[in-house]
């Protein structure tokens, strides 16, 4: 499946077409307003592409072991190739240009996704792009072999920029451009950029495990260590329908995730650097966190509202800036967020991390276990739907065993005596509420009918065995009730009606279930659906869509790739049939 390639620089992200149009493009960090939306819109909302005459065969691939990616135009004296990346040093979007045939630059920036254009006028060393009412401007530059400025094409009445290239080598910027430099300096630096940070392994799938690190690095932002959902905003999960978010922020479930397959895959340093912004978040008084989720400099999500101008991808609107679930209540991310610590404890022996952060520790420990009793939004993020949810009151109970074990490691054994003491009371209620009626099997929520795939993480967190009777019974519900052709619904329905299609994280899940219950065959059988429908770039959105293949929701997605990190890095570590051990 060809769809559009995932460029990062650690500050900002953009998203270039098998075309070689870039449609996206936050400016200047993930969070910010885009500046090229045709993605969401029309050519109207901004795009850059590389245009040349007569049919071409292209393809398309990442340099290995990087987040650059080459785009091929044409064979022999004729060929062209385009390496697309942005700058590692600052929020430049660069295009080495190698043409062996003329080419064209076809360029419309507008502001604030895709409503304001663009105010252009040249300059000595190109044009300048400026927002006609903020102080917020781009350069677009072009530069020979040598790193010379070229003259700026003259601007006509159109808003749309068209800059012919003659054959050569160009290196081609568009953001805030620095000093002089050739195509082939540039290229190397951020080739050498990714390298230097990948990551050993020896374990089956070696291609998925090293793209989803990268798509994971690509996701952090790199003043902080937050590591965001997803670097857009709005695309669909379903055609034609409503389910449209912006997920270009930092849940702290998701980045709590995020570090735990940073640990799985021995990448410590990683795990740590996200655990510590996380545990910085949290506040003394009050919640432990304002918000569910955050902006990658740790300040609050803007409120949601709708980018009315904006047609939508595909037809789906609206489109959306901010999210509502910044007001939602969740009571899984302490748990999250102890668990993932725990887990890098036990794996780096880092326990004067732990001592550094015990009184945000205890906050996150001490909420949970004042406030598993509530109702939440659940890891679902249902909207108008607050209930019980059976996996927040599990994610509760590990945030009081997690805290225990974590306590009694560093001598606080009196308060981990009372967490454990809690952690029982929240574990009788589970067993009460959290199972049908008959006592056969886990719910969804307390006194439903309905299973999950949350309920597949039971046995992941070791609330209970893989080979419990419980967890067996709900096991074979979920593969009853939202295993179809090898994928794993989320659910099946929620407050929009019918889920039109499954969610990739579950399938990792039903992996590692499977593969620690030792039905290894299974276990690779779920993996296989999630690597098949990788794009050609190996890229997943949080969804796909059977029928066609394609990616749906937000893309790249954390979660889809995370899942892809922990299932390997157990499948390479650790026997079939056993506690997980560190890595």
């Amino acid at each position: 499946m060809h769809f559009y390639g995932f460029l990062s620089n650690g500050h900002t992200a953009a998203l270039v077409g098998p075309d070689t149009s870039i449609d996206w493009f936050p400016y200047p960090r993930f969070d910010s307003p885009s500046v090229l939306t045709r993605i969401l819109g029309g050519r109207r909302h901004g795009f850059f592409a590389v245009a040349w005459d007569g049919p071409a065969k292209v393809t398309q691939r990442y340099l290995d072991g990087t987040n650059v990616i080459e785009t091929r135009v044409g064979e022999g004296a004729q060929a062209a190739s385009i390496t697309d990346f942005l700058d590692p040093k600052g929020p430049v979007l660069c295009r080495a240009l190698a043409a062996g045939r003329p080419l064209r630059l076809h360029l419309k920036l507008a502001f604030d996704y895709g409503l304001v254009p663009a105010a252009v006028r040249a300059t000595a060393r190109g044009l300048d792009l400026r927002h006609p009412l903020e102080p917020l401007h781009l350069e677009l530059v072009v530069r020979n072999l040598k790193g010379r400025p070229l003259p700026p094409p003259r601007l006509g009445s159109s808003e749309e920029i068209v800059w012919a290239l003659r054959p050569g080598r160009y290196l081609v910027e568009l953001g805030a451009v620095g000093h002089n430099r050739g195509p082939e300096e540039t290229v190397a630096t951020a080739a050498h950029h990714w390298r230097r940070r990948q990551i050993p392994y020896d374990g089956p799938h070696p291609e998925a495990f090293a793209r989803s690190a990268l798509v994971l690095q690509g996701l952090t932002y790199a003043p902080t260590h937050a590591v965001i959902a997803a670097p857009t905003t709005s695309l669909p999960e379903e055609v034609g329908g409503t389910r449209q978010w912006d997920y270009r922020y930092t849940w702290i479930r998701d980045a709590a995730y995020v570090a735990e397959a940073w640990t799985g895959a021995g990448a410590l340093e990683a795990a740590r650097a996200t655990l510590a912004f996380l545990l910085n978040r949290v506040a003394p008084e009050a919640a432990p966190f304002d918000a569910p989720l955050v902006r990658v400099d740790g300040s609050l999500v803007p409120a949601e509202r709708d980018l009315e101008w904006l047609p939508g991808h595909a037809g789906s609107w609206p489109c959306r800036e901010g999210n509502g679930a910044a007001d939602q209540r969740q009571l899984d991310i302490e748990g999250d967020l102890l668990a993932s610590l725990h887990r890098y404890l036990e794996a780096s022996d880092d326990w004067d991390f732990a001592a550094e952060h015990w009184p945000r520790i205890v906050r996150l420990v001490e909420w949970s276990g004042a406030h598993w009793r509530e109702r939440d939004a659940s890891l679902w993020e249902f909207r108008g739907q607050d209930a019980h949810y059976t996996h927040s009151k599990l994610m509760c109970w590990v945030a009081l065993d997690r805290g225990a074990r974590i306590g009694r490691r560093l001598g606080h054994g009196q308060q981990a005596l009372r967490w454990e003491q809690e952690a029982l009371r929240v574990r009788a209620a589970i067993e009460r509420w959290g199972t049908d009626p008959s006592g056969d099997h886990y719910v969804q929520r307390f006194g439903g009918s309905a299973v999950d795939a949350a309920l597949l993480l039971l046995p992941l967190y070791e609330y209970c065995a893989v080979d419990a009777p419980r967890f067996q019974a709900t096991l074979q519900r979920i593969e009853t009730d939202l295993v179809d052709n090898g994928w794993v619904y989320r659910y099946r329905r929620d407050m929009f009606g019918a889920a039109a299609h499954p969610f990739v994280l579950a399938n990792t899940w039903l992996a590692r279930v499977y593969w620690r219950q030792g039905r290894t065959a299974e276990a690779a059988r779920a993996l296989e659906p999630v690597l098949a429908a990788r794009t050609s770039l190996g890229l997943l959105g949080e969804h796909v869509d059977q029928a066609t293949g394609v990616p749906r929701g937000n893309f790249p997605q954390a979660f889809s790739h995370l899942g892809i990190l922990q299932a390997l890095s157990e499948m390479a570590a650790v026997p079939a049939q056993g506690r997980l051990q560190p890595v």
